[in-house]
């Protein structure tokens, strides 16, 4: 069920919010969420990831042989507001740059390098710290998904909106206005900091047109224990600190799979569409 698997998307974001630092947005969550379905695409009958682990933007470009690149690729980039928004702009920067006579290889690759600007301004305002001047050869593993989903505290479960006849509000979890395309206001509005739990609407996500109903704090939990060594209530609790300045992001115990995380999905080496320009060690 993608919805599921959807907003394990935003999980990346969460970890470059902490208080003395840069203000996390909605926009952070698109570009980050973006970011991870382009490089895990999991498949919870088989326990694999499909993706290549790579930010080329496969998710957009490769999904059924290319044949859905216009709709912003894999339907899970549209199963949120803030991922489709991102995953629509990098689509019409690649329009744009075909109308202007690029040949689709190069408009590919000026559209990736576009994104790995949005990847690379988020990671240094938020951190502020450089963004890493090497990458890594290996794929990204199981205990790095793992690590991710631990960041969900952040997740948030309704957005304000603003401009819009009859609508103030947006809950995230649903898949009935998930295609809403956000405008540069909502983009730009703070998200709450840490407090330790999840927002009730990811504990009660309802599957339309059926009695299912998902509590992705438990997801996330069977999957960050059964390929971690990291305890979900251990994650948790480090993240409540966080929230109250009590410790940093530096100071969790799963930050560092995340960050090596952002090394090997920039090993460019052997793919056509990204920048060779980083050495991948």
């Amino acid at each position: 069920m993608r919805i599921a698997k959807s907003v394990i998307l935003f999980s990346l974001t969460a970890l470059f919010c902490t208080q003395g630092l840069a203000s996390y947005t909605v926009q952070d969550v698109g570009v980050i969420g973006l970011m991870s379905h382009d490089v895990f695409s999991w498949d919870h009958k088989k326990e694999v990831n499909l993706e290549n682990g790579r930010l080329d933007l496969s998710t957009i470009f490769e999904y059924e042989n290319g044949r859905r690149w216009y709709l912003g690729g894999n339907p899970k980039n549209s199963e949120n507001a803030a991922v489709y928004t991102v995953a629509i702009k990098l689509v019409n920067t690649y329009t744009a740059l075909m109308k202007q006579g690029a040949t689709p290889l190069e408009a590919r690759r000026q559209t990736v390098q576009v994104f790995h600007e949005m990847i690379r301004e988020f990671y240094e305002r938020a951190l502020q710290e450089k963004f890493p001047e090497t990458a890594l050869k290996d794929l990204p593993t199981n205990l790095e998904q793992a690590a991710i989903r631990g960041f969900h505290d952040l997740l948030p479960g309704r957005i304000k909106l603003y401009d819009r006849n009859f609508r103030s509000e947006l809950k995230l979890t649903s898949v009935l206005t998930a295609k809403t395309v956000l405008n540069e206001r909502e983009l730009a509005q703070e998200l709450k900091p840490f407090d330790g739990d999840y927002d009730s609407e990811y504990k009660a996500i309802k599957i339309p047109f059926t009695s299912v109903v998902l509590n992705l704090k438990e997801i996330d939990r069977k999957f960050i224990e059964k390929f971690s060594h990291f305890k979900q209530a251990d994650m948790l609790a480090q993240l409540a600190k966080v929230g109250a300045g009590e410790m940093t992001v530096h100071q969790l115990s799963f930050a560092p799979p995340v960050r090596e995380l952002f090394r090997k999905a920039m090993c460019g080496e052997g793919n056509a569409y990204m920048s060779q320009d980083m050495v991948c060690e």
